[in-house]
């Protein structure tokens, strides 16, 4: 079954019963799923006559109504990523924390509530003084890992730390800085960190890759 999007539709629209139709066929495919410290990776698979990197198919958006039905606080890490190819494919297994990959492209520490449009703004100063030129164009690969409490939910963190990325990925309208152009992302990794010494603040370090055009 090809993976669905999240939706905002009330609950009889059409892209609501397809996306519980596959939240269902991917719950029933994973009986055996750990109910801590695990892992899981989605794979998607676009028609050829579909772009990669401009018609949309956010990556955290396919992530996040899979987390939601199995209980996010069960995954330490969670990945997607997007290719031409006929199937999908998903797989969970136990987690295991390694050391990053690549330099620290940025690190930021959230005061404010997480629910405001100030905390939004926080992470896009980051991303401004991490990325002081106009953003290329072109795939990406992006990794967020997030340091918080473990009170907190941290899949609803995803969105908005992602939609605050503007001057690493771009902008559909200069006029909208928290709709960036996220559908470049090609392969995304979210990382969760456990540490109850920062309270209610929150530590989110990013590391990116620009890939060669399609």
């Amino acid at each position: 079954m090809p993976p669905a999007l999240e939706s905002w539709n009330a609950s009889q629209h059409p892209d609501q019963l397809r996306l519980n139709a596959f939240l269902d066929h991917v719950e029933a495919s994973l009986p055996d799923l750990p109910d801590n410290h695990a892992v899981l990776e989605l794979s998607v698979g676009f028609p050829a006559s579909r772009s990669l990197t401009s018609s949309g198919g956010d990556l955290d958006n396919y992530l996040f109504p899979i987390a939601r039905r199995l209980g996010a606080a069960r995954f330490d890490a969670m990945f997607a990523s997007k290719r031409h190819a006929e199937h999908s494919s998903i797989a969970v297994a136990p987690s295991q924390r390694l050391q990053a990959q690549g330099e620290l492209n940025m690190e930021v520490r959230t005061t404010a509530s997480a629910t405001t449009r100030a905390w939004k703004e926080q992470v896009h100063a980051a991303c401004q003084t991490a990325c002081p030129t106009a953003a290329s164009q072109g795939p990406i690969e992006v990794d967020l890992e997030f340091r918080l409490s473990p009170a907190r939910n941290w899949s609803s963190l995803w969105k908005p730390s992602i939609d605050s990325l503007g001057p690493l990925l771009g902008y559909r309208d200069p006029r909208r800085p928290f709709a960036p152009q996220d559908d470049r992302i090609m392969r995304l990794g979210l990382h969760r960190a456990l540490d109850a010494s920062v309270g209610w603040d929150i530590i989110i370090s990013a590391w990116w890759t620009h890939k060669a055009p399609l």
